[in-house]
């Protein structure tokens, strides 16, 4: 792995008063000016200036600003293929029938890849790329550089019908494999490819994805705290709008998942939906229940009004439906960044960012939202083995 290193910059020292007729009065910031720092740069500050802002504190470097900006561009681009589907032509199945997974390809998954695909390699910062759309990670370039995974179209299955979808990415740290594609042969690629993509969330350097709703909101973290920016089409920039995003604790009574496939579901997770949603004990306040169906917009929800997010492994689907690489661990680097949890496993206690794919398309699990409501089905779990 090709490390990257940063200079400390040295602290700005303050002068103190050589007055001695009085001490200093401490000085602490007024509600108001606190809301006015946490708010600046709303409705102004571009998503470049933002990025460039993070590379000269030296949380990221300047190739992983050159990434993201593709990034982002190629959301803008997929955010108008999605608005002018009906009239181009772009929904229904496209000709393949199926991706690399099983799942059911639309015509905007194949053009929102290509999208993605070409973003990230013009770039020139990405090594491989992992999409769901494709089989195999793909080596973009021998020089180095990050690892980009996503999902293009995430909830793909609502195109027809205009409900909200989105994009997710994630960018891995770049590992520790030379790929040289004039030496090695073809079988010896594609597996230094595959060894080089198999991450934990842990190595995550940044991971966000994009709402094609309403407005069209890319949000981001960089592992400085979880940061959203709307889509301005007048000046064609993502404009913040949503600083310093914390998952609200205790937020709204919200849980959310499939019921369809509740009898699926192991017989303690179905006695917690019961009990949240119809059968509180004490006369507890119920639960709603709110569910999309597309894991951007269910996501997105739960990030800003809180609550909880069930996608639990079921009798047909034992290791969970969405993928690790590109879904699962982006979203929860997201989640944890905002001060939420994301787990797994029978009592919902393990972190979904130490598990290491066993593939590049592999699945899991995945409990999040709120600390405190994620805690509170940890609890329920242990209880009712």
């Amino acid at each position: 792995m090709r490390a990257t290193s940063s200079t400390a910059r040295p602290s700005t020292r303050l002068r103190q008063s050589t007055h001695h007729h009085r001490s200093p009065a401490r000085c602490s910031a007024t509600p108001v000016a606190a809301a006015a720092a946490h708010n600046a740069g709303v409705g102004s500050k571009t998503l470049t200036s933002w990025l460039l802002a993070q590379e000269k504190a030296g949380a990221i470097d300047l190739p992983l600003v050159t990434l993201l900006s593709s990034i982002s561009s190629a959301c803008q681009r997929i955010s108008s293929l999605v608005a002018r589907a009906p009239i181009d032509g772009g929904t229904g199945l496209a000709a393949s029938g199926a991706n690399a997974s099983g799942d059911e390809q639309k015509k905007l998954d194949v053009l929102a890849n290509d999208v993605f695909a070409r973003a990230v390699a013009d770039s020139g910062r990405c090594s491989v790329l992992v999409s769901e759309e494709l089989d195999q990670p793909v080596a973009v370039s021998s020089s180095g550089g990050y690892i980009a995974c996503f999902d293009p179209i995430d909830g793909s299955s609502n195109i027809d019908a205009a409900i909200p979808t989105g994009s997710i990415f994630g960018v891995y740290a770049e590992g520790e494999c030379v790929i040289d594609p004039d030496a090695d042969a073809p079988d010896a690629l594609v597996e230094k490819c595959l060894t080089n993509a198999r991450q934990s969330g842990t190595e995550l350097v940044a991971a966000g994805y994009c709402l094609f709703s309403s407005s069209t909101v890319l949000v981001l973290t960089v592992k400085t705290g979880v940061y959203g920016f709307t889509l301005d089409r007048t000046m064609g920039e993502f404009v913040l709008s949503h600083p310093g995003i914390r998952i609200p604790d205790p937020g709204q009574r919200i849980i959310s998942g499939n019921l369809g496939n509740v009898l699926k579901w192991a017989p303690s997770l179905q006695a917690y939906l019961s009990e949240t949603v119809t059968n509180r004990p004490d006369g507890a306040p119920t639960y709603s229940y709110r569910y999309v169906g597309a894991l951007v917009a269910d996501f997105h929800r739960t990030l800003l009004y809180g609550g909880i997010w069930l996608y639990p492994p079921d009798s047909s689907a034992p290791s969970g439906k969405a993928r690790l690489l590109y879904e699962v661990a982006p979203m929860s680097l997201l989640a944890e960044q905002a001060g939420g949890l994301a787990t797994w496993g029978p009592t919902a206690e393990q972190r979904v960012l130490e598990v290491v794919p066993s593939g590049v398309h592999a699945r899991s699990p995945l409990f999040t939202g709120s600390a405190s409501e994620v805690k509170r089905l940890q609890q329920f779990l242990r209880t009712h083995k």
